[in-house]
């Protein structure tokens, strides 16, 4: 009855782990807030570098190849000036896991952001 007991008592420990989600960080909203059109490029990269994130810059062409070449890759149409493509991480938990916020911005020819793209992404568990 022992080795029951145990095996119950992991089950019930990976249901609780299982409910503890973090909250969603208030990331999105700020990178939102912060991100809208007309904003500058020059502005943008040393922004994203001041929050630690890894980053592309394409040029136009680069951009549209993107776009044509994968639908995945690109959320949002180019917009006739650079993208950038990003992450910035988040926080880290202690089973390895990590949560991230991908991002892609799009801008015109005059290197002003026209839209911008910010998805949270969660990685429970990893082993990196």
């Amino acid at each position: 009855m022992s080795r029951f007991r145990a095996i119950a008592a992991a089950l019930l420990a990976a249901l609780a782990l299982a409910g503890c989600e973090e909250p969603p960080s208030p990331l999105v909203p700020e990178l939102q807030q912060q991100f809208r059109p007309g904003y500058p490029l020059a502005d943008a990269i040393q922004s994203l570098k001041a929050r630690n994130a890894t980053l592309s810059v394409y040029n136009r062409s680069e951009c549209e190849s993107l776009a044509r070449a994968n639908t995945m890759t690109s959320r949002l149409r180019p917009g006739g000036g650079p993208c950038i493509f990003g992450k910035i991480p988040v926080s880290k938990n202690w089973l390895g896991g990590h949560t991230d916020v991908i991002l892609q911005l799009v801008f015109n020819a005059e290197d002003k952001l026209q839209d911008g793209d910010f998805e949270e992404i969660r990685v429970p568990f990893g082993w990196n």
